[in-house]
């Protein structure tokens, strides 16, 4: 998949800014950029450039990406068994490990910041967000395993530039975003409109609807597969409400639609609870 980082200076002068690189986990090639850097140079595992830019002046990096998960599990993981998730840094700092902090993007074009632990991801915030809702990163297609957060990661992500921690803000990019065409965002459009169409009273069959969730199971099917074996009613609320728009353009069902909507309330007013396996939190 191609990519490209996008920065618009706010003001005239020289900005430095991390540049992909491969490492473990993401292989980085065919690198291109939009101006000329002033220069670039490796320091501390991230490779920077320097540029210079007049106010409003955007500068592009294009590359190719390939990522793949990581599945380690170092024995630090143990040390945060029933930790307060904001104290893992300290704690893992505290017993000796070399705690960085990692700044990148998620491969939906989200930045995100997580930690490196020894070189090995720690990501107490998406830990916590599939604790509580498995189904938190389905739209990108991943299994629903916390784990994965603790000295691994999905896969899906950009890792672009390492700092101290804790230290000071390090230099970013405004937005990561693919290249190409995406068939997605077009077949939910027309999904979407068939669906508008249907419930104002003129039926347009399945039709429109079938390419969307065509898209959806080659993205979503392994890691919704995951998620039915991990939280069933999670999976199901997707499927329900898969269910109840395909059914808008046929004959509807009102019943599904009342379904997804208890479910989907019951989903949020209960927080999920059970304790993933190789979690630290199993006892």
């Amino acid at each position: 998949m191609v990519y490209a980082l996008r920065f618009r200076a706010p003001s005239p002068g020289e900005y430095l800014l991390p540049l992909p690189q491969s490492l473990p986990g993401q292989e980085v090639e065919e690198v291109s950029l939009s101006h000329r850097p002033l220069k670039v140079y490796e320091a501390q595992g991230n490779l920077l450039a320097r540029f210079a830019l007049e106010e409003g002046e955007e500068v592009r990096v294009r590359f190719r990406l390939k990522t793949r998960p990581l599945r380690e599990a170092p024995a630090w993981r143990e040390y945060l068994r029933g930790e307060p998730l904001e104290a893992w840094p300290g704690i893992l700092a505290h017993r000796g490990h070399r705690v960085e902090r990692a700044l990148g993007f998620l491969l939906s074009g989200k930045p995100h910041a997580w930690y490196l632990v020894d070189g090995l991801p720690l990501d107490p915030h998406l830990h916590a967000a599939l604790r509580e809702n498995p189904a938190h990163l389905l739209p990108l297609g991943v299994a629903p395993d916390p784990g994965l957060y603790l000295g691994g990661h999905e896969g899906k992500r950009l890792f672009l530039f390492r700092a101290p921690w804790p230290g000071e803000e390090a230099p970013s990019w405004d937005a990561l975003q693919p290249l190409g065409q995406d068939p997605l965002p077009w077949a939910r459009g027309l999904a979407w409109l068939s669906v508008g169409v249907s419930a104002l009273g003129f039926p347009t069959g399945p039709w429109a609807y079938l390419p969307y969730l065509g898209l959806l199971a080659l993205r979503q099917g392994p890691a919704l597969k995951d998620l039915f074996l991990r939280s069933p009613r999670h999976a199901l609320e997707s499927l329900l409400f898969h269910a109840f728009a395909l059914s808008v353009g046929t004959e509807p069902r009102p019943e599904l639609g009342l379904g997804y909507l208890a479910l989907f309330l019951w989903n949020r007013l209960r927080p999920f609870s059970a304790t993933p396996p190789g979690s630290p939190e199993e006892a």
